[in-house]
């Protein structure tokens, strides 16, 4: 069982998003801009769902279909999209649970 409160872990999402959004109007000045903006635009849509899933579901279960998206990912990620994706939920996993998404488990 995560022990963290539903509004501990949307306080959280929503620092998440903002940071995301920093990234956004940052992009615009390196050198690869369209890969950085893809890659925010990613996490910050994977950041809204699970925002909305907390929401609507709570912690557990939220975590648990997060796993679930974790591993529908590749195997090995080569796009920006995919990347932003993957590092959204290993930050989800780090402040969720305190692990890598390899190693959390959730007991129930």
């Amino acid at each position: 069982m995560i022990a963290l409160k539903k509004s501990d872990v949307l306080l959280a999402l929503k620092r998440c998003l903002c940071l995301t959004e920093q990234d956004l109007v940052f992009c615009e000045y390196l050198s690869d801009s369209d890969y950085w903006k893809d890659y925010a635009l990613a996490r910050n849509a994977v950041y809204r769902w699970l925002q909305q899933k907390t929401e609507e579901y709570g912690v557990n279960q939220t975590y648990l279909l997060a796993t679930e998206r974790y591993a529908d990912l590749p195997l090995f990620v080569s796009d920006s999209q995919e990347r932003g994706e993957q590092e959204a939920l290993e930050v989800f996993f780090q402040f969720v649970a305190g692990e890598s998404p390899v190693d959390a488990k959730i007991n129930a």
